[in-house]
């Protein structure tokens, strides 16, 4: 098949969109049941024994996929020599498969208008054109299974290495993003791909061995997640100098990556929190904390209240099942008093959420129905949580949540 043509162009991403959107529906509610089962779990070795279950499940399902599905999810597990990021060889072989398996469709819809069929549900569509659905439906579940698969298995998979300990992974996650940083500021004209992700299942590993556990190497991995904070942002912001790194498929792949462990892994991250850390996130602030003294007393400027009488508000938390306490309760007020109901707020609402649960505002098993749910109460309209890695101006809103906690 020659080039697409532009029509043909707008057909495969409207079909590709609607693959999209079925795939992240099933993920938002495969992670929600995720999180249910941790926080069920007593300890870590309980997570570990649900997490192994999973792989095993989700394995032994996979395997048991259509043939023709098979051959497809084959290429999405094995390793890929070019280290494409996962989305974006996802979208290549899902648009192998709609060209293959749905031509048919493809080029009927190709004389189609799209407007007229948009506002349909999709499997309806399909069906009523006289095409088989299912074929379609297994290869989206599959996809998801996989994605699943991948995403457990890199909690557990530690490579048989007999000569590797702690020192030894500090030292290559330094030197992994010192290399990084160095390519963003130019000081090195090449960049290969590096496999954070296991750098960071190993480094949870060790750090959790009694020997190992201690406050600086906590403390360690907490300024490590504000250097993948921080990457994150400069990544998004083209914050750097080396104007050219975007041309490079290896630091381009390094660095979604590093914002998915940024937003993805964030419990594993606050569960190394250090009392002091989860001391400074938890306080209650209060006027004293803003007012420092200074050399020259401020002036005491008497302003006659027209109210003789003034309601404090109840210190109550009115939703004890989201947030911690009534701090927490507040931090969100005044994030909405900031945001508003009427601009970006999908992204503001779903940043808020993140953001608050690695805090440790928001309970941490929240469901991403319940919270949507008492949004609705503050007249927030979104009908889902967006995933991290598509929230954008992430600086901004950090300088927002910074200023208003």
């Amino acid at each position: 098949m020659g080039e697409l043509s532009k029509k043909e162009k707008e057909v495969l991403d409207f079909l590709l969109e609607f693959v999209n959107i079925e795939i992240f529906s099933i993920e938002q509610q495969e992670r929600d049941l995720g999180r249910l089962d941790y926080s069920l779990c007593s300890d870590d070795a309980e997570k570990q024994i649900i997490t192994t279950k999973k792989v095993q499940k989700l394995k032994k399902r996979i395997s048991k996929c259509n043939p023709i599905i098979a051959g497809y999810l084959n290429c999405l597990t094995t390793p890929d020599p070019l280290n494409t990021e996962f989305e974006e060889l996802r979208e290549i072989i899902t648009k192998n498969f709609l060209l293959t398996e749905y031509y048919e469709l493809f080029e009927e819809l190709v004389g189609k208008n799209l407007e007229d069929i948009e506002r349909y549900r999709f499997d309806s569509v399909i069906e009523s054109l006289g095409y088989n659905y299912n074929p379609l439906k297994d290869f989206i579940q599959g996809v998801c299974d996989v994605n699943s698969f991948l995403t457990y298995k890199s909690f557990i998979d530690i490579p048989k290495d007999n000569n590797l300990n702690y020192d030894k992974v500090v030292q290559k996650l330094n030197d992994a993003f010192f290399k990084l940083e160095a390519f963003m500021n130019g000081t090195i004209s090449d960049y290969k791909y590096f496999d954070f992700n296991t750098a960071f299942t190993e480094l949870f590993y060790f750090t959790r061995l009694e020997e190992n556990y201690t406050y600086d190497n906590c403390k360690r991995i907490g300024q490590y997640w504000e250097l993948t904070a921080q990457i994150s942002v400069d990544f998004d912001k083209s914050d750097f100098k080396n104007s050219k790194a975007y041309n490079n498929k290896a630091f381009c792949s390094v660095c979604n990556k590093i914002i998915s462990i940024h937003w993805d892994r964030m419990e594993e991250f606050s569960s190394f929190q250090t009392p002091d850390e989860v001391e400074e996130q938890t306080k209650k602030k209060t006027i004293s904390d803003l007012i420092k003294p200074t050399t020259k007393s401020p002036e005491v400027v008497k302003v006659e209240s027209k109210e003789k009488e003034i309601k404090v508000p109840s210190e109550v938390n009115p939703y004890p099942r989201i947030f911690k306490d009534y701090y927490s309760y507040s931090v969100f007020k005044k994030l909405y008093d900031e945001f508003g109901n009427k601009k970006e707020c999908l992204s503001n609402y779903s940043y808020v959420f993140y953001k608050m649960t690695y805090e440790g505002l928001i309970h941490f098993d929240l469901l991403h129905k319940t919270y949507i749910e008492m949004l609705s109460d503050f007249d927030i309209s979104i009908d889902r949580i967006k995933p991290k890695g598509d929230i954008g101006k992430i600086a901004l809103r950090d300088s927002i949540y910074s200023r208003v906690k």
